[in-house]
């Protein structure tokens, strides 16, 4: 496999190939994105907010949770 370096900006989903590389129809190819700004595309973490549940007058009923 040969590997072919180049730059290029992203537009509207797009990725331009030089033209000297693009002329390679029907050529198999493996494509590499590694991106210069990578603080872009870190996920945030996501976070819980507690939660309060009123338990004042439950009964717990061990047969009936057992038959669900």
């Amino acid at each position: 496999m040969q590997a072919v370096e180049f730059e290029s900006i992203i537009n509207d989903g797009i990725i331009r190939i030089p033209d000297e590389i693009k002329n390679q129809v029907g050529r198999q190819v493996k494509v590499i994105l590694l991106s210069k700004d990578t603080a872009k595309f870190q996920k945030k973490a996501k976070t819980f907010s507690a939660i309060s549940i009123t338990t004042k007058g439950f009964v717990f009923d061990r047969n009936e949770a057992n038959a669900r």
